[in-house]
């Protein structure tokens, strides 16, 4: 063969390589029959394993699951019927305030650290557990509920299964305070979100589609009230409401979005003493626009004095009875003086290419017992309006549109109408430089209402005035107004990391009833948020 190789011209090396390369070619084959032979058995093994669960009776065979750890930990049978979600996001903030009259001047801390599994369970059934580390015992939970969907509506109406909902979850109503914290484009939510419902514990039903949803419910205490339980002797206030909204364009670059919610509060003789976030409007668990520096009502909320239920805070309206009276009762019931109240608000987001506007309108109306209110000497009268509004205009300089990430009820069922993660174009990982949003937002928030006298005369009856005049401060609850406007610069660099930095500065500030001396402050804050979510 050599011989006639050379005859050839062809050189001995050259066939020796060939010879090589053959000889390991084979040798991969073999390798490759092998495993394929074994993948064979093996399918075989477990074929006759089903086969046989299958086959034995009282048994059914496992399903196959799909397991996937992009963005967390995610479990699905094969028929999906079943599925498992571990997730979680974690959000770490600082900043510093010009003044600090009422807050802090510097701060960092963890603002959430929640850890959260969700899923469903022989198709029809869903869940959700989700629980923030920053509180502690109940106060830590946020979502916890199950739900059941099912398809009751015939197809011209809606593709998409009813939902019926019960457990905590967050109240259908305004379209901020039903986005996830995760994907906000500020930091907080606006000023006007204190009049807005946190999560309750309840029941609702949802239906929609792609481009519209309906879900209303009844709800009654939060984990997160002042307290969970009502006074003694009492009821537990409890909630309606519902919300409704319509999207007649819903593209990849292009969205408008309407909504409007309602919701009505019966308080049945609680006090701010359990329910502050609807008693002391302003005073709510959710946190203002100051974040880490300063709690809800940091600010600018209705005086612990002037607690709309006639109770100062009190723990009960219930007072107790002395002497012989306690051979009747432990205490006598005194009425409050909020008979109900009720909360309104309208809301609209629109998307053009990387551009997007959003703003919302909310107000909250309190009826109350004239009578009592008089004898009690709260002040404002038998009707109180607060109100609030917020405009925000968002643009990508990398080209990103707010459209991409909105929800409709097919996409979600627990926050239909609402938006989600931004969808980056060139994230970092893949030679890119992320996604780039710069963003600004006005809002206002008046908790002043009504009076016969201006709020100077209230500062100084309420600091050194004789009972006359103090009467007469007492015919207004002044919880103060305030307008921020607020610039923000979010990266976005791949999924499930966002870095955040917020300017706000307080344009007006008229102080209330208690703080006179913030009554023309205008301070500056300067917040930055690193954050990461799986």
């Amino acid at each position: 063969m050599a011989a006639f190789c050379g005859l050839l011209g062809v050189p001995a090396s050259a066939l020796a390589d060939t010879a090589s390369e053959i000889k390991a070619l084979k040798a991969e084959l073999k390798r490759l029959e092998a495993k394929v032979a074994q993948q064979a058995k093996d399918h075989a093994q477990v074929k006759n394993a089903l086969n046989s669960a299958k086959a034995a009776p009282g048994t059914s065979a496992p399903p196959p699951v799909f397991v996937s750890f992009r963005n967390g930990l995610f479990v699905e049978t094969e028929d999906q019927d079943f599925s498992f979600k571990l997730g979680g996001h974690i959000q770490a903030d600082g900043g510093f305030a010009s003044s600090a009259d009422t807050i802090s001047r510097s701060n960092v801390g963890f603002r959430r650290a929640r850890i959260e599994v969700d899923g469903k369970a022989f198709k029809n059934w869903y869940y959700k557990l989700q629980y923030d580390f920053t509180g502690s015992g109940v106060a830590g939970i946020r979502d916890f509920f199950v739900a059941y969907r099912e398809k009751f509506l015939p197809p011209e109406i809606s593709a998409e299964p009813v939902t019926i909902q019960i457990g905590n979850f967050r109240e259908p109503f305004s379209l901020e305070a039903t986005e996830s914290s995760r994907y906000f484009v500020f930091i907080e939510r606006s000023l006007p979100s204190v009049l807005s419902p946190s999560r309750h514990t309840g029941a609702a039903v949802g239906v929609g589609d792609k481009q519209w949803s309906v879900k209303a419910g009844i709800f009654s205490t939060s984990p997160q009230d002042t307290a969970t339980a009502p006074p003694t002797g009492e009821a537990q206030y409890w909630d309606a409401a519902v919300r409704g909204v319509y999207a007649p364009i819903t593209e990849e670059d292009k969205l408008l979005h309407l909504g409007g919610s309602f919701k009505y509060h019966k308080p049945n003789d609680t006090t701010a003493a359990t329910d502050a976030a609807n008693l002391r409007p302003g005073q709510s668990p959710e946190r203002e626009e100051t974040d880490v520096l300063g709690g809800g009502g940091a600010l600018t909320r209705v005086s612990a004095a002037q607690d709309l239920s006639c109770g100062a805070s009190a723990a009960s309206l219930n007072i107790t009875t002395t002497g012989a009276g306690q051979l009747i009762a432990p205490f006598a019931r005194r009425s409050s003086c909020l008979k109900y109240s009720y909360n309104y608000g309208f809301e609209a987001a629109a998307a053009y290419g990387p551009v997007s506007l959003q703003a919302e309108y909310i107000a909250a109306q309190y009826e109350r017992d004239f009578t009592n209110a008089l004898i009690f000497g709260n002040g404002g009268g038998t009707s109180l309006r607060y109100s609030g509004y917020y405009v925000l205009g968002s643009l990508f300089l990398t080209g990103e549109s707010r459209a991409a990430s909105y929800k409709g009820y097919d996409k979600d069922f627990n926050t239909p109408g609402s938006f989600g993660e931004v969808q980056i174009k060139n994230p970092l990982n893949k030679g890119g430089l992320g996604a780039w949003e710069f963003a600004a937002r006005y809002s206002e928030l008046n908790l002043n209402n009504g009076g016969l006298v201006d709020s100077g005369f209230v500062y100084a009856a309420t600091v050194a005035g004789n009972a006359a005049q103090k009467a007469l401060a007492n015919t207004a609850t002044l919880g103060g107004r305030q307008d921020n406007l607020t610039l923000a610069l979010n990266w976005y660099p791949v999924k499930g990391v966002r870095f955040q930095a917020n300017w706000t500065k307080t344009l007006t500030l008229v102080a209330p009833s208690d703080r006179p001396y913030l009554n023309g402050d205008r301070p500056s804050l300067f917040l930055a948020r690193a954050q990461i979510y799986w």
